[in-house]
């Protein structure tokens, strides 16, 4: 495992994957319904803590917001759109 430090504030990034904050159930993943997406979705324990295109990914990100770009409109348009500008990125 890796150890990056995080420039915002100088503590250790750790690469690879973390246990999360949540209990498992005895089948190990967990289902659950997700209003944003409207539908099921299933979730592995455990979470990829940022790897380096993580990293730069976020970069990216912090320096050209999607969101703004697609303020305003509808809910489905939204989301389109908002997958347009991150394909974009």
């Amino acid at each position: 495992m890796h150890t990056l430090i995080s420039e915002e504030k100088n503590m250790p990034i750790k690469l690879g994957q973390t246990y999360g904050h949540v209990k498992q159930t005895a089948f190990s993943n967990r289902v659950y319904h997700k209003p944003s997406l409207r539908k099921p979705v299933i979730r592995h324990p455990g979470v990829m803590r940022r790897s380096s295109a993580v990293l730069d990914r976020n970069k990216k990100v912090e320096a050209s917001p999607p969101a703004p770009k697609c303020k305003g409109k509808a809910w489905d348009d939204f989301i389109a759109c908002l997958s347009d500008e991150m394909k974009k990125l």
